[in-house]
C-alpha cells in the first residue's frame, strides 16, 4: 500500500516537474537579452491578468507600456523591411479563412494581395460605395423614427425598451446590424436589412464570429502563446459552419455574377478579377508574373474585410455615441456642424460634405485616442535586427513585439490630460502638433490598415444620420463611469453601451 502511494506521488511529482520546465523554459529569454521586463510566472507568462479577468486588455496594454514612439517609426515606417510581417497565431490547414486574410499573410503573398485589394479603397471607389453606405444610414434613421413614433411597434431580435417618452437602445446591438448591412452591400453585392430583419443569417453569423468572449478567448490565448500546440490540438477559433456559410456566400456570388454578367465596383468584383489571373513563372510579354490565388485565398480577403467592419466600426460608433451623449455641449456643436452643412446642400449628403466637416473628424478622431479598437499591433523580425536603445537588445527572426496603442494614446506627454475627451486635440491649429507614431487607431507604415478610409466613411454616415434626426441622452443604464470589459479581448464594456434617443425638435 505505501509502495504504491510512493510510486503515485513520485510520479505526480515528476509530471509537476515536466509541466514546470516546459511553462517556464523561456522566462529567461529576455533577461539574456539584458532587456528590462516583467517577470512571468509559469504558464500564464506575462498575462495573468487578463486570463484571470483582473484586468481589461486594455488596461493591460496600458501597464505594459514604456517604450518611446521613435522605435515605433523604426519597426513600422525606417526599417521596415525588418519587420515585415505580423505574428500570425491561426493555422492555414486549421483556420483557413483567418490564416489566409491579408491581416495574417506573410512577405510576398502579402504584398501580392495587399496591390490586388488596394484599388478597392481609392477615392473614387469610396464615392461609388458612399451611396451604399448612405443608405443603410438612412434605413438606421428611419427605424429609429419609426420605433419612437409607434410606441406600441413590436421590435423582435433588437435591444430596444422605453423610459418614458425617450427611446433606450443598446447601441452596440443598433450598430452592429448598421455595420453588418453595410458589409452586406458594399462587400458581398446582397440587401439585409437587419433592423426590420434581425434574425437574418448573414448577420447571426457575424456577431458569433467577431465574439471573442468566454471560451473563444480562451482559445485566442491559447494560439498568440503557443500555435503550435494549438494546431496539434486542432483548436480553431472559426466553426465548420461559419467556414462553409463565407466559402457558400462568396462562390456563389462570384458564380452569380459571371452566369449574369453582373458589375458591382465592390470587393467581390476585385477578387473575381484576380481569379482570372494566372501565372507565368518567366513573366507574360516582359510583366511581372501575378499570382494566382486559390477559393480560400480569396473567400479569406472578404471574411478579412467583415472581421474588420463588424465589430471596428460598430465599436468606435458607441465609444462616439456615449461620448456625445455624456457631452451634449460637443454633441450640440457636432450638430449645427451637420445641419449647416446639408443646408448649404440642399438637404442631400454628400461624400464631399462628410469629408468636409471638420469637427465630425475631431469628434471621430479624439474618439479613436481614447478608446481604440485595437488597443495592441505587432510586428515580427524576419532579419537579425538590433534596436539602437539603451541597452541595445538584438532581435532574431521569428521573433516578435507588440506596439501598445493604448499605451501610446493615454500617456500624459503626449496627450496632456489623456483621460479628458477633447476634440480640440485634432483642431487645425493643433494636430500637427500631434508627435509621429503616438496616434495609431489603424497602425503605422506600409502594413497599416487598408480599409482606414472605408472605417471612417462607414462611422461619420452613420453620426451624420442619427445627429441630424435625434439627440443622444444618458439615461438610468447608461454606464457611467465607463468601465472597459476584462472578459475578452473585444474592446466593450460588461452590461452593453444603453444611451437614450429623442428626435429633435424640428
Amino acid at each position: 500500500m505505501l509502495d504504491s502511494l510512493s510510486e503515485w506521488i513520485l510520479a505526480a511529482g515528476i509530471v509537476t516537474l515536466i509541466a514546470y520546465v516546459i511553462g517556464t523554459w523561456t522566462h529567461n529569454h529576455f533577461y539574456k537579452m539584458n532587456v528590462y521586463h516583467l517577470k512571468p510566472i509559469p504558464f500564464f507568462g506575462n498575462m495573468a491578468p487578463v486570463v484571470l479577468r483582473r484586468l481589461s486588455f486594455a488596461d493591460f496594454i496600458n501597464d505594459l507600456y514604456k517604450r518611446d514612439p521613435e522605435l515605433i517609426k523604426l519597426v513600422t515606417i525606417k526599417d521596415f523591411e525588418f519587420f515585415l510581417d505580423h505574428r500570425n497565431p491561426f493555422s492555414e490547414e486549421i483556420d483557413p479563412l483567418l490564416g489566409k486574410g491579408l491581416f495574417n499573410l506573410k512577405g510576398q503573398k502579402w504584398k501580392d494581395m495587399r496591390s490586388t485589394l488596394s484599388p478597392a479603397f481609392t477615392s473614387s471607389k469610396m464615392k461609388t460605395m458612399f451611396t451604399l453606405i448612405t443608405e443603410c444610414g438612412e434605413q438606421l434613421g428611419d427605424f429609429l423614427k419609426t420605433c419612437i413614433k409607434d410606441k406600441n411597434m413590436p421590435v423582435e431580435g433588437c435591444k430596444i425598451e422605453r423610459e418614458g417618452d425617450v427611446l433606450v437602445v443598446e447601441m452596440k446591438d443598433l450598430f452592429t446590424r448598421y455595420t453588418n448591412d453595410v458589409i452586406a452591400t458594399s462587400a458581398f453585392g446582397i440587401g439585409c436589412d437587419s433592423l426590420k430583419k434581425p434574425k437574418n443569417e448573414f448577420y447571426e453569423m457575424g456577431r458569433d464570429v467577431t465574439n471573442f468572449g468566454g471560451l473563444r478567448s480562451l482559445i485566442f490565448f491559447g494560439l498568440m502563446l503557443s500555435p503550435k500546440l494549438m494546431k496539434l490540438l486542432n483548436l480553431k477559433l472559426m466553426s465548420n459552419y461559419a467556414v462553409n456559410f463565407f466559402r457558400s456566400l462568396v462562390h456563389d456570388t462570384m458564380a452569380t455574377r459571371e452566369a449574369k454578367d453582373i458589375f458591382r465596383p465592390d470587393m467581390i468584383h476585385l477578387l473575381m478579377q484576380a481569379k482570372k489571373e494566372t501565372v507565368h513563372p518567366n513573366g507574360i510579354e516582359g510583366k511581372t508574373p501575378k499570382p494566382k490565388w486559390d477559393a480560400d485565398d480569396l473567400t479569406a480577403q472578404a471574411v478579412n474585410f467583415f472581421f474588420a467592419g463588424f465589430d471596428a466600426v460598430s465599436t468606435l460608433l458607441c465609444f462616439a455615441s456615449h461620448l456625445l451623449a455624456t457631452h451634449p455641449d460637443v454633441q450640440s456643436r457636432l450638430q449645427k456642424e451637420i445641419d449647416e452643412t446639408l443646408e448649404k446642400d440642399g438637404g442631400k449628403l454628400t461624400y464631399e460634405a462628410v469629408h468636409g466637416m471638420k469637427y465630425l473628424d475631431m469628434v471621430v478622431s479624439e474618439t479613436l485616442r481614447l478608446y481604440p479598437p485595437a488597443v495592441a499591433t505587432d510586428r515580427k523580425c524576419i532579419k537579425t535586427y538590433t534596436i539602437k536603445c539603451d541597452p541595445s537588445c538584438t532581435l532574431k527572426p521569428g521573433q516578435g513585439i507588440w506596439i501598445p496603442v493604448y499605451g501610446l494614446h493615454h500617456d500624459p506627454k503626449y496627450f496632456p490630460n489623456p483621460e479628458k475627451f477633447d476634440p480640440e486635440r485634432f483642431s487645425d491649429e493643433n494636430k500637427d502638433s500631434i508627435k509621429q507614431c503616438t496616434y495609431l487607431p489603424f497602425g503605422s507604415g506600409p502594413r497599416n490598415c487598408i480599409g482606414n478610409r472605408f472605417t471612417l466613411m462607414e462611422a461619420k454616415i452613420a453620426l451624420v444620420h442619427l445627429l441630424t434626426r435625434f439627440n443622444l441622452k444618458v439615461v438610468s443604464k447608461t454606464p457611467i463611469p465607463i468601465q472597459i470589459t476584462r472578459r475578452g479581448f473585444n474592446m466593450t464594456v460588461d452590461g452593453g453601451f444603453w444611451l437614450g434617443i429623442e428626435q429633435r425638435a424640428t
